[in-house]
């Protein structure tokens, strides 16, 4: 006797595999049906999981999408990224299951394929939607930069020009996308990140992104992008600092709660790197807030933003000398690299936070032998907690 909720015939095996091939995933999900006589209060439906991804599965999904995408067949690309992406977007188990057979079968490579492909061919915005479609999935499944192939085909000139097209769109999710694969591109290789800074409005749309404040996540991924940029090419670092990326550092840092630590980390790693640069320097002194948000930094956030504002103190008076430690007495830097000493901190820091002490000492030392200066300065016994 075959029971009402059993499967009937041999044929499960041979739906599944169609139902893969032939796109249609709206039926993969089936749900078991109980007699009535045998339903109660206690027994619920339930539905069966989602169908796992053989090795099989997955090849062949990969070596269809290759195939439409050597045909330049922009719907079959399309239609086969859709059910990809319905394949791992369960976030239980099985999508995860899923995710790492298509990696392990070539899922990066047929996707980075795509979006070069497409990204080369010259008519914009008439295979926009399969390249955010790529893109999105691809974004998905961070970090790829160890993937082989990932960095080689994202960071070729159609695949960047197109990556700088959609960080400066009107979507954001389509901008944090983008900022988030350029990241992970010229992270692995300088080369990729001269590329970048080659197309016209790839530093604009990294600021773009900050100033629009698309999201926490992609204001950081900005912010590393142009730490990696800025430490390749002082000429990189000067046409950041025209865009006024010092003045957006310091607005950030003011308006940064301490909740969100990583940005504030972030802003002064950029910053760090920006001061390695001579000329970019005379931009930071001229800047009247970063000196008393240097100051206020240390000890404030955590270990890596006290050494960032050790280290950019440092630097800053070793450009400007004694403008830069008077500032700094008046808004407590005396009292604070003590503390910074006391607690213990790296070797480097330790190093600067030494030298910057002696100097500062000496400075209060000449300033309190000099009747020349306003003594609402209060420079001899600073205690404000800045």
């Amino acid at each position: 006797m075959v029971l009402p909720w059993r499967s009937r015939g041999g044929r499960r095996e041979e739906r599944r595999h169609k139902q893969l091939t032939s796109g249609d995933t709206s039926s993969v999900v089936e749900t078991k049906v109980f007699p009535t006589q045998l339903r109660s209060s206690r027994i619920e439906l339930v539905q069966s999981p989602r169908v796992l991804l053989t090795p099989r599965d997955a090849a062949d999904i990969c070596r269809r999408l290759e195939n439409a995408t050597a045909r330049e067949e922009n719907a079959e690309c399309l239609e086969i990224v859709s059910r990809i992406k319905n394949l791992v977007r369960d976030k239980s188990d099985n999508g995860e299951t899923n995710k790492k057979c298509l990696l392990q079968n070539g899922g990066v490579s047929a996707l980075t394929s795509c979006f070069q492909r497409f990204a080369s061919k010259r008519e914009e915005g008439h295979h926009e939607r399969l390249s955010e479609e790529v893109l999105s999935l691809l974004t998905s499944w961070l970090p790829l930069s160890r993937t082989e192939g990932f960095s080689f085909k994202m960071g070729s000139t159609a695949s960047l020009n197109t990556l700088v097209r959609f960080m400066n769109a009107s979507d954001a999710k389509t901008r944090q996308n983008a900022v988030f694969c350029i990241r992970e591109v010229i992270a692995t290789d300088k080369r990729y990140v001269y590329a970048l800074t080659d197309i016209e409005g790839a530093c604009e749309g990294l600021i773009k992104i900050i100033k629009d404040s698309v999201s926490t996540s992609s204001t950081k991924a900005s912010l590393m992008a142009i730490y990696r940029a800025i430490s390749c090419d002082n000429k990189t670092t000067a046409k950041f600092v025209e865009l006024g990326l010092v003045a957006l550092i310091a607005e950030m840092i003011v308006n940064n709660n301490n909740a969100e630590k990583s940005v504030c980390e972030r802003c002064l790693v950029v910053l760090n790197a920006v001061c390695d640069d001579e000329q970019s320097r005379e931009d930071v002194l001229r800047n009247a807030l970063i000196v008393p948000l240097l100051v206020k930094k240390i000890l404030r956030v955590s270990d890596l933003a006290t050494q960032c504002s050790v280290s950019i103190l440092w630097k800053l008076w070793r450009k400007n000398g004694e403008d830069v430690l008077v500032e700094a007495l008046q808004v407590g830097a005396f009292e604070k690299l003590l503390v910074v000493l006391q607690v213990g901190c790296e070797e480097k820091t330790k190093e600067r936070a030494s030298e910057l002490l002696r100097n500062l000492n000496r400075c209060r030392n000449e300033i309190g032998n000099t009747n020349c200066i306003d003594s609402s300065m209060h420079l001899k016994n600073v205690k404000k907690s800045f």
